[in-house]
C-alpha cells in the first residue's frame, strides 16, 4: 500500500507526460478582425468625407463652367426675365457693340406694358447672357453680381473652402509634432489661408454693381493670397512628392489661364467677349480642386495615423534621412518612407 508521501512523489514524475488541459486563446486572424473594425469604420468615413468634398467640388466647377446656360434657362427659358428685369433696352449699352434693343426684340423681353426691357445691373436669376451689359467683355463677378448669383456662388464654393482648411492648414497642423516642422511655417500657411478666406468673402460682398473698385481689388487680393498659400502647402509637403507636384501644377495652370484671360484681345466674336470668364473659370476651377486630390491624404489599408485619422500617411521621401534625431519617435515605412503610419497602413 502506497503512503500520502509516495502517491505525491508518483504525480510529480508523471505530471510532465501527462496532457495538459490549456486555455482557450482567440485566434490571432480574429483578434487582427476585431482590432480592424474600428479603423475600418473611420477609413470609410474619411473616404466618405473625401467623396463628398469630390461631388461638390465637381458640382462648383460645373456651375462655373455653365453660367452663360444657366443664365439663359432662368432668365429666358424659365422667364424671370420678364419679371426681374426692368430696364429700358434702348439705355443698355452692350460690351460687343451690337443694339441692344434687337437683341430684346429678338428674345421677346417685354414688359406688361409692352415695351422693350432688358436685364440691367443686379436684374434677373445671373446677369445677362445675350450681352456683356455696361462692360466690355464677361466675367464670373458680371454673373454672379445679382442676389441668386452671389448665394449659388457662396453655397457652392462652401465645401472646397472648407476643404482647403480640414486638407490644407489643418491636416498640417495635425502632423508637426512628428513631422518636425516649424511652427512658423505653419503660422504661416494658416495666416494665408486666413487672407484668402477673409478676401474672399470680400469679393462676395462687393459686387460689380455695387463696388466695382473695391470689387477688382479684393479680387486681386484673394488670388494672391490663394496663390502664395497653395505654393506654401506644396513647400511643406514636399514638391517632389504627388501631392506637392499636383499643387504645383495646379496653381501653375490657374495663374496661367486667368493671365491668358485678361490679355486676350476683346471683340464682338464668343471668344473675344468670354475668354476672361474662361480664364477664370479655369483658374478657380483648378485652384479649388486642390483641396480635393487624393494623394494630400491617402488612405490606405488600416492602420495607426497621426492626429487620429487612420490610414492618413504624408509622404515625405527620406525622411528618416531629414530628421535622424527623430528616428527614434518617427514612424516610418521602409519602401515608402511614409510618415507616421504603422507597417499595415503605408506598405506598398
Amino acid at each position: 500500500m502506497c503512503n500520502g508521501r509516495t502517491m505525491q512523489s508518483s504525480m510529480t514524475l508523471l505530471a510532465p507526460q501527462m496532457p495538459q488541459k490549456e486555455e482557450y486563446s482567440q485566434p490571432p486572424g480574429e483578434i487582427h478582425a476585431q482590432d480592424r473594425t474600428p479603423h475600418l469604420h473611420l477609413e470609410l468615413r474619411i473616404n466618405a468625407l473625401k467623396g463628398l468634398l469630390a461631388f461638390t467640388t465637381a458640382l462648383f466647377v460645373l456651375f462655373l463652367f455653365s453660367l452663360p446656360f444657366l443664365s439663359w434657362l432662368f432668365n429666358d427659358v424659365f422667364g424671370f426675365a420678364k419679371d426681374l428685369c426692368e430696364t429700358p433696352a434702348e439705355e443698355i449699352q452692350c460690351g460687343g457693340g451690337v443694339s441692344y434693343v434687337e437683341i430684346a426684340e429678338k428674345l421677346g423681353r417685354r414688359n406688361a406694358a409692352g415695351m422693350l426691357v432688358g436685364c440691367g445691373c443686379e436684374d434677373g436669376i445671373l446677369r445677362d447672357w445675350s450681352c456683356a451689359v455696361g462692360t466690355t467683355s464677361f466675367s464670373i463677378s458680371y454673373f454672379i453680381s445679382t442676389a441668386p448669383g452671389t448665394g449659388a456662388m457662396a453655397a457652392l464654393s462652401a465645401w472646397p473652402c472648407i476643404g482647403m482648411w480640414f486638407y490644407g492648414a489643418g491636416m498640417l497642423r495635425k502632423l508637426s509634432n512628428t513631422e518636425g516642422t516649424h511652427a512658423a511655417t505653419l503660422d504661416f500657411v494658416g495666416g494665408t489661408l486666413v487672407a484668402f478666406q477673409f478676401f474672399y468673402g470680400l469679393f462676395l460682398m462687393n459686387t460689380t454693381c455695387l463696388a466695382p473698385t473695391f470689387h477688382a481689388i479684393s479680387v486681386t487680393l484673394f488670388n494672391v493670397a490663394a496663390v502664395v498659400h497653395y505654393l506654401a502647402v506644396a513647400y511643406t509637403v514636399d514638391r517632389s512628392t504627388r501631392a506637392g507636384l499636383y499643387i504645383t501644377i495646379s496653381v501653375a495652370v490657374g495663374v496661367v489661364a486667368i493671365a491668358l484671360g485678361a490679355v486676350w484681345p476683346e471683340s464682338p466674336s464668343w471668344l473675344g467677349q468670354h475668354a476672361f470668364w474662361l480664364g477664370e473659370c479655369i483658374g478657380l476651377s483648378s485652384g479649388m480642386s486642390i483641396a480635393a486630390d487624393p494623394d494630400v491624404l491617402r488612405v490606405k489599408r488600416p492602420g495607426q495615423a497621426l492626429g487620429g485619422l487612420g490610414g492618413a500617411c504624408l509622404y515625405r521621401p527620406g525622411l528618416a534621412q531629414m530628421h535622424p534625431k527623430r528616428a527614434h519617435k518617427v514612424s516610418v515605412c521602409p519602401k515608402t518612407q511614409a510618415l507616421g503610419c504603422t507597417e499595415p497602413s503605408c506598405s506598398a
